[in-house]
């Protein structure tokens, strides 16, 4: 969007035209990512459509993605759909006041995936980018602690920061805080990163907590991380297979 922050809607029969076409042509059951580039809670009534659409078919999933308190999932309770997932992306309270102050504050945002949990939605949580600041682990702990007294995700993502030079430009010339910057000290395909160190400290410092909260390890992935990272924890790398969203991330009925 080269800097501009203004939403812009695709019309909606532009959408579920293109997923008729897709549910024709893709053999493969797929998930389709609706938040990656926007909040997917954004405008609950066109993303109510887009759900509908793929309760035609029991195939492919629709994967949603948000930054939103209780007040945007009310669709999702009147209605359960069995091919939608719900996930919602939850930083540490400290982080969320200095960066994201436009979105609900997190305990909101654990309050709405715990209504879709109840529902009987696959709900998951990206704790995502983790940032170094003072008292890290104290934050992300207390964070982590706040979620499972709600729910338990039935899949958690973790990540640090990544800085495409796009990302940087565009919000340092809107004049949004990029004061997260200063954590940058390495480059990698992901743009730019914390040190291997201290990104192995936060994901060493989380499975560990998580572990003590009794979640299985395989129940957590890190997002667009480095082969060496992926083999120092432990983790087998597998080429062109994503970690949120691939295989190993989404169980299939009758897979």
């Amino acid at each position: 969007m080269r800097g501009n922050m203004k939403p812009s809607i695709i019309k909606i029969n532009y959408v579920l035209d293109a997923l008729d076409e897709a549910f024709r042509k893709i053999e493969a059951p797929s998930i389709f990512n609706s938040g990656e580039l926007s909040d997917s809670l954004m405008n609950p009534g066109v993303m109510a459509q887009i759900a509908d659409k793929f309760e035609t078919q029991n195939k492919h999933k629709l994967s949603t993605l948000s930054k939103f308190g209780p007040k945007n999932v009310q669709f999702l309770l009147e209605k359960p759909r069995r091919q939608v997932i719900c996930a919602w992306s939850i930083n540490a309270i400290e982080v969320a006041k200095k960066w994201e102050r436009a979105a609900a504050n997190p305990d909101k945002r654990i309050e709405a995936a715990r209504l879709v949990d109840e529902a009987g939605y696959d709900t998951r949580v990206r704790i995502d980018p983790m940032f170094p600041i003072e008292n890290w682990k104290m934050h992300y702990e207390d964070i982590l602690y706040r979620i499972f007294e709600a729910f338990e995700p039935e899949r958690i993502v973790l990540g640090t920061p990544r800085g495409l030079w796009k990302t940087i430009k565009y919000a340092e010339r809107a004049g949004i805080d990029i004061s997260w910057t200063r954590f940058f000290s390495e480059d990698s395909g992901w743009g730019k990163k914390l040190s291997f160190e201290q990104r192995l400290d936060m994901y060493q410092f989380m499975y560990d907590k998580l572990h003590s909260l009794g979640y299985e390890r395989n129940r957590t992935s890190m997002c667009k991380e480095t082969v060496s990272m992926l083999e120092k924890m432990g983790f087998s790398y597998a080429p062109l297979t994503c970690n949120c969203y691939g295989p190993r991330a989404y169980q299939w009925p009758n897979s």
